[in-house]
């Protein structure tokens, strides 16, 4: 049943990955910020969550790497169709959300699959217990 399932979401686009909801994160100027306590999915290594709205252009994917930093990019593959990335758990890659699962490193860099080119990266810090992710 769980292959048959992977299938449907691949077929549809659907991530792992959740968006996290309007009211925990803020953007402010070029950046956008979330409170680390407002988001448990990134509490974790290999945690993920994705922003949307706002006045964004795209979906940006945040990334709880695991040696403890925090890396931010345009959520939206580079292939026709530009579907959402999850990051692929214990593995430094990310993964398209479509049927041909295109790859890239987490630097951005396309690896496998159909997709065009590179992800546009944002550069990220915390302050204060926020992961501030500059647009």
């Amino acid at each position: 049943m769980g292959k048959i399932t992977d299938f449907f979401k691949a077929v549809l686009g659907i991530c792992e990955t959740q968006e996290l909801r309007p009211d925990m994160w803020r953007l402010e100027g070029n950046s956008a910020r979330i409170q680390i306590e407002q988001a448990p999915e990134l509490a974790a290594a290999d945690g993920a969550i994705y922003l949307k709205g706002k006045g964004l252009k795209y979906p940006v994917l945040v990334v709880h790497t695991k040696d403890n930093g925090y890396l931010a990019f345009t959520n939206r593959c580079t292939h026709m169709g530009h579907r959402k990335l999850d990051p692929v758990a214990g593995e430094a890659i990310l993964r398209c959300c479509s049927v041909n699962h295109s790859t890239y490193d987490l630097q951005g860099k396309r690896l496998s699959g159909p997709a065009k080119g590179d992800l546009e990266i944002y550069d990220v810090e915390v302050i204060n217990d926020e992961v501030v992710v500059k647009l």
